[in-house]
C-alpha cells in the first residue's frame, strides 16, 4: 500500500440524505479548490453505486448517501465497513477521515470499534461528530435535563448504544483525532431540540482518555438547532480547518 491519499467521508444519519451533507461537501470543495467529488449511493440491500469522480489529490471527498432513510446506526456502520474495504481494494489508501451528522456520527464511532477485527480496513485518522445521539434521543430514550454528567464526564445513565461503545472502548484507535460538535438552542431543554447536550457530550467520557486528540465544540443559539448545524458557515470553517489544514501544514 503506497497510496498516501486520505479520503474524507461525509455521512448523514436517520432520515437524512445528500441534502444533509451537501453544504459540508461544497465547503470542503471550496476549501481545497476542487470541483469534483465521489458520491456513493447505497440502496436498501447494501448494493453500492457511484456517481462523480475519485480525485487524484491528497484528500478525495466522498459523499455517502443511503437510499433507506430509516436506517439504524448498526446498519450504517455495517455498510460503511463494506464500503471502506471496497474502496481500499480499488484505490489502495491506508487512512481516511470522516464527518458524520446525527446517527452518522454514532455509526462512525461504531466503525472505528471494528478496525482491530477487520485487518484490511483503512484506519480512521480524523473524525468530526456533529449532533451525535450517543446517549439517547429526546422523546425516545432521553428526556430534557434528566441525564447528568458528573465531574469526571461520566453520564448518570447509559443508553444501550452508549453502553455498547463503553464496553468496547479498548478497541478505539489510539491515533484518532476527534472534534465533537453539539448544540444548545437555549430554550431550557439544554438540547439542539432533538439531542441533549448530555447525550452528545457524553461520548467524551469514552473517547477522550483513549484517542490522540479530543475537542468539544459547543454551539449555542438559533444556529445550534439539530438540522441547521451542518449548514452553518462558522461550523463548516471549523470542520475544514480540522480535516484539511493538516495537509497544508
Amino acid at each position: 500500500m503506497e497510496n498516501k491519499q486520505r479520503p474524507v467521508l461525509y455521512v448523514h444519519g436517520f432520515r437524512g440524505g445528500d441534502y444533509t451533507t451537501e453544504e459540508m461537501v461544497k465547503s470542503g470543495l471550496k476549501y481545497t479548490g476542487k470541483k469534483e467529488f465521489l458520491k456513493v449511493l447505497i440502496n436498501w440491500r447494501g448494493q453500492i453505486t457511484y456517481e462523480g469522480k475519485w480525485t487524484d489529490d491528497e484528500c478525495p471527498i466522498i459523499q455517502v448517501v443511503f437510499k433507506n432513510k430509516l436506517i439504524s446506526e448498526n446498519q450504517i456502520a455495517h455498510w460503511l465497513i463494506h464500503l471502506l474495504i471496497q474502496l481500499r481494494k480499488e484505490h489502495k489508501f491506508n487512512e481516511y477521515d470522516a464527518v458524520g451528522h446525527s446517527l452518522g456520527a454514532v455509526s462512525l464511532v461504531l466503525v472505528n470499534l471494528h478496525e482491530k477485527r477487520h485487518q484490511y480496513m483503512p484506519k480512521m485518522n480524523h473524525l468530526v461528530t456533529i449532533a451525535g445521539p450517543f446517549n439517547g434521543v429526546l422523546g425516545l430514550n432521553d428526556l430534557p435535563n434528566i441525564n447528568r454528567i458528573n465531574p469526571s464526564g461520566k453520564p448518570a445513565f447509559m443508553s444501550p448504544t452508549y453502553f455498547r461503545i463503553y464496553l468496547s472502548c479498548n478497541n478505539i484507535s489510539p491515533n484518532l483525532k476527534v472534534l465533537n460538535i453539539y448544540g444548545n438552542v437555549e430554550d431550557h431543554s439544554n438540547s439542539d431540540k432533538y439531542i441533549s447536550v448530555t447525550s452528545a457530550k457524553s461520548i467524551g467520557y469514552v473517547l477522550q482518555p483513549r484517542v490522540k486528540e479530543f475537542y468539544d465544540m459547543p454551539v449555542s443559539g438559533s444556529k445550534a438547532e439539530h438540522s441547521l448545524m451542518h449548514d452553518d458557515s462558522d461550523i463548516l470553517q471549523k470542520i475544514n480547518l480540522f480535516i484539511y489544514a493538516p495537509y497544508s501544514a
